[in-house]
C-alpha cells in the first residue's frame, strides 16, 4: 500500500495545542497555539486549500501568556477556550483560563516585526469559577456552547457562561491515591451529552453532566499502565470509550462491563497523549505520543461500520484490525493529533517543536471504507 505523506509546517515557536473548529464543517480548518516563556505568543487558525495543497494562515496575538490547551466553540467558529500561563507578580507565574474570541481581522504573518495580526479579545474570564486553583484544561459541551467542563487540580468544575456572568453549576472531586490531578476529560456525545468522563491516574469516571453524581468507573489494571492521558468516546456507537496512557497502548472499552477492555493494542513505545476517533468512520483510530510518531489505526471489529475491506491485501477482502500507517514527520513529543471537523480523512499533528503536520488517510484504506474497490 502506498503511504501518504503529511504537509508539513513549521510555526515560529514551540506548541502542543491544537484543535479543529467544530463550528467551522465547510473548510479543512484548525486552531492552533504556541507555548513560549521568551516571546509573545500566537493562536493562529490554519485552513488548508484542497484544490492546490497549500495552507492559509490567520494570526492572533495571545498576549495572555502561553497557551497550554484549547477547545473551539461548537456553535461559534470565533470562540475559543484557552488555558494559558501567565506572570503574577515579578517572579510568579501561574494557570488561568478564559473564553476568547477571535476577530474577523487576523493577519498572515507568523506574528513578527512587522506582520500586520489581529488581537485576542477576552470574552469571558473564568477565574470566578475556578476556587483560586490552577486550570488544566477547559472544554465546551459539544451540544451546548454556554456549558464548560474545567478541570482544575483534582476537580472537576462544570460552568456555564451565561450572557453576564461566569457561574459555576456543580463541581467534583475526582482523586486517586498518589494522583492529585485530573489529566483529562470528554463529554460523552451520546444521550444529549449528559455525561462526561475524566481519567486520574488509572481510573476513569464518569458523572452525570446534569448534577455532578458519579454514573460507573473502570480501572486500567495493566502492571505497567501508569496514567490515562487522553479518552474519547466512540461518536457513533454507545458504550464505547478509548483510552491511552503510559505504556504506550491504545484500549477500547464497553462503559456498561468495565472491569476488563473489549480490546488493547500497543500502537506507541513511550506515552500516549492523544487518542481520537473518526467522527465520520469509527472504525479509525488517530493516536498521538511522546516517541513523535502518529497513528492511524483499524478497528473495524468493534466500529458502527463492521464490514469493509482489508487494509492490506487483495480487492474484496475485509477491514482487519491492525495497523494503517504511521506519521513519522515529527522529531519531538506529538502532543495533540485532531481529525479535520470538515473531512474524514484529513488529520492534523503538532509537536513540541512547532511542527505542524497536516496527513490524510491512505486512499487505498479510503477507498477500501467506501466500498469503491
Amino acid at each position: 500500500m502506498r503511504e501518504e505523506q503529511g504537509i508539513i509546517h513549521g510555526l515560529e515557536l514551540q506548541g502542543r495545542a491544537l484543535i479543529p473548529v467544530a463550528a467551522d464543517t465547510e473548510s479543512i480548518s484548525f486552531l492552533v497555539g504556541t507555548q513560549s516563556l521568551r516571546h509573545t505568543n500566537m493562536l493562529y487558525k490554519v485552513v488548508l486549500d484542497e484544490e492546490t495543497g497549500q495552507l492559509g494562515k490567520k494570526a492572533y496575538r495571545m498576549g495572555l501568556g502561553e497557551v497550554w490547551h484549547i477547545d473551539a466553540s461548537p456553535e461559534n467558529p470565533s470562540h475559543v477556550s484557552c488555558t494559558y500561563g501567565e506572570r503574577a507578580g515579578p517572579s510568579g507565574w501561574r494557570r488561568a483560563a478564559a473564553v476568547l474570541h477571535l476577530p474577523e481581522a487576523g493577519g498572515v504573518g507568523d506574528g513578527g516585526e512587522g506582520d500586520e495580526v489581529g488581537e485576542v479579545e477576552v470574552r469571558a474570564s473564568l477565574d470566578p469559577i475556578l476556587g483560586g486553583g490552577e486550570p488544566t484544561s477547559v472544554t465546551f459541551q459539544p451540544n451546548q456552547a454556554s456549558k464548560v467542563a474545567c478541570l482544575v487540580g483534582d476537580r472537576l468544575v462544570l460552568g456555564d457562561l451565561g450572557e453576564e456572568e461566569v457561574r459555576d453549576e456543580w463541581s467534583t472531586v475526582h482523586s486517586v491515591r498518589g494522583q492529585t490531578r485530573v489529566a483529562a476529560a470528554r463529554f460523552n456525545p451520546h444521550r444529549n451529552c449528559h455525561e462526561i468522563a475524566t481519567a486520574c491516574g488509572s481510573q476513569v469516571t464518569a458523572w452525570d453532566s446534569r448534577a455532578g453524581t458519579s454514573s460507573w468507573q473502570l480501572v486500567h489494571s495493566s502492571s505497567s499502565q501508569g496514567n490515562i492521558r487522553s479518552l474519547d468516546f466512540n461518536p457513533n456507537k454507545q458504550y464505547l470509550l478509548a483510552t491511552a496512557g503510559d505504556d504506550g497502548m491504545v484500549v477500547v472499552w464497553d462503559t456498561r462491563e468495565t472491569k476488563a477492555p473489549l480490546h488493547s493494542s500497543l500502537q506507541h513505545n513511550h506515552w500516549v497523549w492523544s487518542v481520537r476517533y473518526n467522527s465520520f468512520h469509527d472504525q479509525l483510530l488517530l493516536s498521538s505520543g511522546s516517541d513523535s510518531r502518529v497513528v492511524v489505526a483499524s478497528l473495524a471489529s468493534l466500529s458502527s461500520e463492521p464490514c469493509g475491506h482489508l487494509v492490506e491485501g487483495e480487492e474484496g477482502s475485509r477491514l482487519e484490525d491492525g495497523l494503517v500507517q504511521v506519521w513519522t514527520e515529527h522529531e519531538d513529543s506529538v502532543y495533540t493529533a485532531e481529525w479535520s471537523a470538515a473531512d474524514p480523512w484529513t488529520f492534523a499533528s503538532l509537536s513540541f517543536d512547532g511542527r505542524l503536520v497536516l496527513g490524510h488517510v491512505p486512499q487505498q484504506v479510503k477507498f477500501s471504507i467506501l466500498n469503491l474497490g
